[in-house]
C-alpha cells in the first residue's frame, strides 16, 4: 500500500506538470473540455492528498499498532469512487475523439461499456464504504470488483484498438489528406508527408498510454484474485486514476507537437519554392549495349536465316 501511495504521488507530479502546460498554452478548446480538465485536476488533488493522509495515519499516527492495518480508513474506499469518475471522464472524451477523427460509429457500444463500468464501480464503492469495516470483509465485494475492473480493461483495450487499427478510415476528418489539401495552402507534398506522420504519432501515443492503464487494471485484478489477503493489488489499483488523467492530458497536449509537424513540412515546402531564383536540373544519360556472342541457332531465327542465305 505504501508503495502504491508513493507511485501515485509521483504520477500526480507528472500530471500536475501537464495541467500547468495545458493552462499556459492557448488552446481554443470548448468550455466543456476546460471544465473536464478542471474537474480532473480537482479529483487528482483531492485523491492524492487523501492518500497522503492515509499514509500518515498508518505509518505515523498508528506506528507500532499492527491492528490498525486491519481497519480501512475513509480514503481507502473513496479511491474507488474517484477512479470510477476519472475513468468515465477519460473514456467519454476519448470516445468523442474517436468519432471526430475516424467517423466510426463505434461510440454506442463503447459508451454502453463505459457507463456499465461506471455503474458497477459505483456499486462496488458504495458496498465497500458500507460493508467493509475490517480487512476480512473485502471478500464481500469480490464479484463487483471483478466486474468493474474487467469492464474497465475491456473499454481500455477497445479504445486503444480503435485508435491503432491499421485499417482506420479518416475520410472527411482532419487527418484525411484530401480534406487537408482542400482546406490548406500547403500543397500536396506537405499534406502527403505531414498527415502520415501525424497519424503515426497520434496512433502510437494512444496505443502506448492506453496500454499503461490497461496493464495496471489487469495487474490489480490479478493480484486481487490471487492474493486477496494482501495489499499487493493496491500497488497497481491506487494510481490507476492518475494514468487515466495522464492519457487525457497527453491527448490534449500532443496537438502542439502535431501542429509542429505540419508547420515544419510547410516551411520546408515554402523554402523549396522560394530558395534561389531558378532551378537547374542536370540529367545524365547512360546507354548500355548488350552483345550476345552465342546467338540462337534455331532455323526460325532471323540470324540463322541470314547465315544460310549467305552460304547459298
Amino acid at each position: 500500500m505504501a508503495l502504491g501511495i508513493f507511485l501515485n504521488t509521483y504520477l500526480y507530479g507528472i500530471v500536475t506538470y501537464q495541467y500547468s502546460a495545458y493552462f499556459n498554452t492557448k488552446f481554443k478548446d470548448p468550455l466543456w473540455i476546460k471544465l473536464t480538465v478542471l474537474a480532473l485536476f480537482s479529483l487528482d488533488t483531492f485523491h492524492s492528498a487523501s492518500l497522503i493522509y492515509m499514509a500518515w495515519y498508518y505509518l505515523v499516527q498508528s506506528f507500532g499498532n499492527f491492528l490498525a492495518l486491519m481497519d480501512p480508513v475513509w480514503p481507502y474506499p473513496s479511491t474507488i469512487f474517484i477512479t470510477v469518475a476519472t475513468a468515465l471522464l477519460t473514456h467519454v472524451f476519448l470516445i468523442y475523439r474517436t468519432v471526430r477523427l475516424t467517423n466510426r460509429f463505434v461510440y454506442l457500444p463503447l459508451l454502453l461499456l463505459s457507463f456499465g463500468s461506471f455503474g458497477t464501480g459505483m456499486g462496488c464503492g458504495v458496498r465497500a464504504y458500507l460493508w467493509v469495516k475490517r480487512e476480512a470483509d473485502m471478500v464481500t465485494i469480490n464479484s463487483l470488483m471483478i466486474s468493474w475492473l474487467s469492464l474497465e480493461l475491456a473499454v481500455d483495450v477497445l479504445i486503444s484498438g480503435a485508435y491503432s487499427h491499421p485499417d482506420m478510415k479518416y475520410e472527411g476528418t482532419i487527418l484525411d489528406p484530401r480534406a487537408a489539401f482542400r482546406n490548406s495552402n500547403m500543397g500536396s507534398f506537405a499534406v502527403a508527408h505531414g498527415i502520415p506522420q501525424i497519424r503515426h504519432r497520434h496512433q502510437q501515443a494512444h496505443a502506448d498510454i492506453r496500454a499503461d492503464s490497461g496493464i495496471f487494471s489487469m495487474l490489480a485484478l490479478t493480484f486481487f484474485l490471487a492474493r486477496p489477503e494482501t495489499q499487493f493489488f493496491a500497488l497497481f489499483g491506487l494510481p490507476i486514476a492518475r494514468l487515466y488523467t495522464n492519457t487525457l492530458m497527453d491527448t490534449l497536449l500532443c496537438r502542439e507537437g502535431l501542429r509542429g509537424i505540419l508547420n515544419q513540412t510547410d516551411v520546408s515546402l515554402s523554402s523549396f519554392h522560394t530558395s534561389g531564383g531558378s532551378l537547374q536540373l542536370h540529367i545524365r544519360k547512360d546507354i548500355r549495349t548488350d552483345i550476345d556472342f552465342n546467338p540462337p541457332t534455331s532455323p526460325m531465327s532471323p540470324i540463322s536465316s541470314k547465315k544460310s542465305m549467305a552460304n547459298d
